[in-house]
């Protein structure tokens, strides 16, 4: 809106975490790319930070680590 991002939650987002959510999946990418003009950003939210904070969970509660919930996402 306006050039803004924002979260369905209405919360301001951030251009770097939707480049590291979104414009840098490689279905993205082979898709013509995002309109987002941001770089990605490691430091900030990404799926790797998000896989590893489930699998830390999982560890916790002694439960087997949630893995391929959707087959093709890293393709």
């Amino acid at each position: 809106m306006a050039g803004r991002l924002f979260w369905s939650t209405g919360q301001a987002g951030d251009p770097e975490v939707l480049a590291n959510l979104v414009c840098d999946l490689p279905q993205v990418k082979r898709g013509g790319g995002c309109i987002n003009s941001a770089s990605s950003n490691p430091s900030k939210d990404s799926w790797e930070k998000r896989a590893a904070y489930c699998d830390a969970m999982a560890e916790e509660l002694d439960i087997p680590a949630p893995r391929d919930f959707m087959p093709g996402f890293d393709d």
